[in-house]
């Protein structure tokens, strides 16, 4: 641990060095180790590597004064940890984590305060950061350079590094909202799956799922699952949500588009109609089975009902009384806590007001 903590010191300090502004810069001299300020990590090494891999990925398109989430990425090479610097030529750089700084002389290019280390040799790691767009241009580009080094901490020829493909990002006037095309809910089985497609995106981080019960409509809406967003894209994009083991009833669908600077906006509402859903009384099988200590109860009910639900030993005495009240139609669960209960075979039963059902279950501690 402490080793990893000097080298990592000792690289932050060849860094700083490299952008400390102690020793004279001549006027025309170019700053940073991106094809924009700079020709590449060459304190390590002179000449790009063809065993290095860098590309960035985020979104194509923005609007002016707007901020996207952008990552580099960066493989190949010795592969024991790894640098970045990323640069955009009109548009601001912003740091998304705590890994990065950004020198005075090129406020438009970022770069690490310490290296990152690879898990192994074969994988690829990253850096996040942030790009407002400007106005200053209808396409900005972003350039990036990537640093592949031995944990040594020092910079020599056994460090190889490579530039990464020019990133362009189109620049528009107006923000173009997520234009849903489309959203509807359905029943399959016991689960309200929810679809919807939009024709484009800008900026969208994700949809959030809200849903009202018609029985009471003055509740709030309740948010039931987050799906990511594709951010900013011209194509159809196809999305779906399940909302499993609904109870028997009617039921209001609505999404909140959120962007990543916080802007939402609601979708129409859809109605999905659950009553007829559930027939039959059944009691399920708990899962697990065996258990050690919990385990979950679950069944259906077609209507509403006064529920018994107790667990009984095997010489029939009562061990656990879980449920006695009147419940609504629908599916319904809970969890069985047997701390305190000896090993072996135990029962559950489930009585209404006019079935019983039982199911045996097996504690092993």
């Amino acid at each position: 641990m402490k080793i990893n903590i000097l080298l990592a010191v000792i690289f932050l300090s060849f860094t700083l060095l490299a952008f400390s502004g102690l020793f004279p810069i001549p006027p025309m001299e170019r700053i940073g180790s991106t094809e924009l300020n700079g020709d590449g990590c060459v304190c390590h090494s002179l000449y790009e590597n063809e065993n290095v891999f860098v590309w960035v990925e985020g979104p194509e398109t923005l609007a002016v004064g707007q901020t996207g989430l952008y990552k580099m990425f960066l493989a190949g090479g010795p592969a024991e940890a790894g640098g970045y610097n990323v640069a955009g030529r009109y548009g601001t750089m912003g740091i998304a984590d705590t890994l990065s700084v950004w020198d005075y002389r090129a406020p438009n290019e970022l770069t690490q305060a310490f290296p990152l280390v690879f898990p192994t040799p074969d994988d690829t790691i990253f850096w996040p950061f942030e790009y407002t767009a400007s106005d200053s241009s209808s396409v900005d580009t972003i350039y990036s350079c990537g640093l592949s080094i031995v944990y040594d901490a020092i910079p020599d020829s056994h460090d190889v590094w490579a530039f990464g493909p020019k990133f362009p990002i189109t620049i528009i006037d107006d923000v173009t909202p997520v234009e849903l095309i489309a959203l509807s809910a359905a029943m399959k089985n016991n689960t309200a799956v929810i679809n919807w497609r939009t024709a484009s995106e800008l900026n969208n981080k994700g949809f959030y799922i809200e849903k009202l019960n018609i029985k009471n409509q003055n509740a709030d809406w309740e948010i039931i699952g987050f799906v990511e967003g594709k951010g900013t894209t011209t194509e159809t994009s196809e999305y779906s949500f399940a909302d499993r083991n609904i109870a028997a009833a009617k039921y209001f669908y609505r999404l909140k588009q959120t962007d990543y600077d916080g802007k939402y906006v609601y979708s129409d509402i859809v109605e999905l109609n659950a009553e007829g859903l559930i027939t039959d009384f059944v009691l399920n099988q708990n899962y697990p089975n065996p258990f050690n200590p919990s385990t979950t109860i679950s069944w259906q009910m077609p209507k509403s009902s006064v529920v018994n639900l107790k667990i009984y030993d095997i010489t029939g005495s009562v061990a656990a009384v879980l449920i006695n009240e009147r419940l609504e139609a629908g599916n319904h669960k809970i969890e069985f806590n047997a701390e305190g209960l000896s090993s072996g075979v135990y029962f559950y039963s489930l009585e209404t007001d006019n079935l019983k059902l039982v199911k045996k279950m097996l504690l092993m501690k």
